[in-house]
């Protein structure tokens, strides 16, 4: 029995590996996860850590993807929470992705800070747990690490390591992916920001992503991205109203559906 679960989840993990690895936040996903060096908002916990050091306020962020792909089965939802202190921020987070036949659950806690003036650095700990039905469930402990420096005030440089740890299941190279992304961020104007970044996950082709964001007016927010390995394109939009920020994205897949995507971000302090 013990062996056929650990052979059913090896096979279900691959089967869904190109849906249940995807990170959340709606902001992340309309720019195709291209903003690694300006992931500043409460999903850095889960894209890069060490954005989190430049939040200075207690903040609130939820995500909600009710049906990527067209597949309600592999509804995704998640939270998280920052509380910048004296000493660096410390953040803690969920996320849920799956349905009664196939789920992963993962308990999320980081620390960042700035090391230099001009350099964060920030890591995330992850406790994912797979259940899938009538076999039981299994759970493993990885950990994320990433960085990013500010070259000027407009431009910055940003990686994360996923899975350093390089954790598996039952004993299958590559199970929990080890990905390794680089990108660099431009602030061209006041108004407009460009992302460029790359993706590499051990064992597969290089991926590419490009993102902009366009500030059409001061409480609004247009966002644009494409990658390829899949060639994806995605898009969305940010709403501020006081301490909210309400989020929407969308992207696109060659061979499936529109994934629609919803986020809030509450400001607690200021």
């Amino acid at each position: 029995m013990k062996k056929l679960f650990f052979i059913l989840l090896f096979v279900l993990i691959h089967s869904f590996e190109s849906f249940s690895q995807v990170n959340p936040g709606a902001r992340q996903i309309a720019l195709s996860h291209s903003d690694i060096s300006f992931s500043e908002d409460p999903f850095s916990l889960f894209n890069n850590p060490s954005g989190l050091a430049n939040i200075k306020s207690r903040t609130i962020g939820l995500f909600y993807s009710p049906a990527p792909f067209g597949e309600s089965a592999l509804s995704t939802g998640s939270g998280s929470y920052i509380e910048p202190t004296s000493f660096g921020t410390l953040s803690g987070g969920f996320m849920i992705y799956g349905f009664d036949l196939y789920k992963e659950t993962r308990i999320a806690l980081g620390f960042s800070r700035k090391i230099v003036d001009k350099f964060s650095l920030g890591v995330t700990s992850i406790y994912q747990n797979i259940s899938i039905q009538n076999y039981g469930s299994k759970g493993f402990l990885s950990f994320n690490i990433g960085g990013i420096a500010e070259i000027t005030k407009s431009l910055k440089l940003g990686f994360v390591l996923e899975n350093v740890t390089r954790t598996k299941v039952a004993g299958e190279e590559n199970s929990i992916p080890v990905v390794f992304s680089g990108g660099i961020g431009y602030k061209a104007v006041e108004e407009l920001s460009i992302y460029l970044a790359i993706r590499k996950e051990l064992n597969y082709n290089a991926s590419l992503r490009i993102g902009a964001e366009y500030m059409l007016m001061k409480f609004l927010q247009l966002r644009l991205g494409a990658s390829n390995e899949p060639n994806s394109f995605s898009g969305g939009f940010n709403i501020s109203y006081d301490i909210f920020q309400f989020e929407y994205a969308v992207n696109s897949h060659p061979d499936l559906e529109l994934s629609h995507q919803f986020g809030i971000v509450i400001q607690l302090s200021k």
